[in-house]
């Protein structure tokens, strides 16, 4: 979280001392700035900044020599526009709050002989803006730093993750991750594809994960699962080596070395949305009508594979499952439900790289249904085939 960072140049501290005004928020250094509209009145806008993080909890140099900036166009005393001397590009880059940035811009300082220069610091690069930005309201306003000086930035939000999410900052991503923080997530089945999701679902800013699977990792699961193992790893229950393996990275991850049966279908009451990965067909009706008993939205992966002479063939299958397709997935049998006896004659093929194909389709369209991808034509169910990697999709329209 940004507020364990710590800078040793002692810019952070520079900065109060200077009066500036500023928070750490998702990663970015926010600035509350005074500046003049083009009819020389006072306005209030912010700076921000995407920090560097090399070892993640440290605030190095400024990687650039950009800043964002979100408020009206900026002017001199004189009336005349202050983006010529400070660079700009129309940029929309979410702040903090609603606070979205207008601007992207370009400012550096220059050396004794007149040659331009990067900053050497985060304060010598927030002061020259602050400096740039509001030097002429300073000068024609009168105790104008009061004006900034009451904005409370507020606080860090709580993060799951034990290193900050820098890459999300800098890529102005904050506002769509949102949409994801407050969810509980279940894993049934922490197969080769269950693996994946996890993997992906692990590195989303989701509040809780839930790993429900009652089954040992063994050898076979070593070569269609995310990362490498060791032989200490086998024969140990496939959802504490999983916890085990990702509480270095995040919080929130429970196991549970339980099959999801009727008995104890309770302990996903508090799952937002449930991810399933199961290898049987008769597993998946009972976890299908666990879910559908609840009204859980869900989605459910399949993954069918066929030796022929010529290379193996067959197809992935991603099926969503919420109350306006729950219907529709019934009644089309859209779910494999094979028997026991029928499942005897199926081949169970699984190859890595299709494992992690089914579950990146899976995770894309459970993040387009929380709104963070746009979705035009959202489907119900989507059957991917390994010759020329054709698509075939159930829209939820049709």
């Amino acid at each position: 979280m940004s507020s364990q960072l710590v800078c040793p140049d002692g810019s952070l501290e520079r900065l109060a001392a200077e009066g500036i005004n500023f928070g750490i928020v998702d990663n970015k250094i926010i600035v509350a700035v005074p500046y003049l509209d083009a009819a020389g009145e006072l306005k209030r806008g912010y700076l921000g900044d995407p920090l560097n993080l090399p070892d993640g909890s440290t605030i190095g140099v400024p990687e650039n020599h950009q800043m964002y900036f979100a408020g009206g166009e900026p002017h001199q005393i004189n009336g005349a526009s202050l983006l010529p001397i400070i660079g700009q590009a129309e940029a929309a880059y979410p702040l903090f709050g609603d606070i979205v940035s207008r601007y992207h811009l370009s400012h550096k300082l220059k050396d004794s002989s007149g040659a331009f220069r990067e900053y050497v610091s985060l304060f010598e690069k927030v002061r020259q803006y602050v400096r740039v930005i509001g030097g002429p309201a300073m000068a024609k306003y009168r105790n104008c730093e009061l004006y900034v000086g009451d904005v409370n930035f507020g606080v860090d939000r709580e993060s799951p993750f034990v290193f900050p999410d820098a890459h999300s900052a800098a890529a102005g991503l904050e506002q769509l991750n949102d949409s994801l923080r407050s969810l509980s997530i279940g894993i049934v089945g922490l197969g080769g594809t269950g693996g994946y999701i996890l993997d992906f679902i692990a590195k989303t800013p989701v509040k809780n994960i839930k790993l429900i699977d009652g089954d040992k990792y063994l050898v076979k699961n070593s070569f269609r699962s995310p990362g490498t193992s060791v032989s200490q790893d086998f024969m140990r229950p496939k959802v504490q080596l999983y916890a085990d393996r990702y509480r270095t990275f995040r919080s929130g991850i429970e196991p549970i070395a339980e099959h999801l049966t009727d008995e104890n279908a309770h302990i996903i009451d508090d799952c937002n949305f449930v991810f399933v990965s199961v290898d049987k067909g008769s597993s998946r009706r009972e976890i299908s009508a666990i879910l559908d008993a609840r009204l859980k939205s869900y989605i459910d992966v399949g993954l069918g594979l066929e030796r022929t002479d010529d290379g193996l063939i067959g197809m992935i299958r991603t099926t969503f499952v919420d109350d306006n397709t729950r219907d529709r997935v019934l009644g089309e049998k859209a779910l494999p439900m094979l028997t026991p006896e029928q499942e005897e004659y199926v081949s169970n093929i699984q190859i890595g790289e299709l494992n992690a194909l089914n579950a990146a389709l899976a995770v894309m369209r459970f993040k387009s249904h929380f709104g963070f991808y746009r979705d035009t034509d959202p489907y119900y169910n989507a059957l991917l085939g390994t010759r020329r990697l054709n698509m075939s999709k159930r829209s939820i329209n049709a």
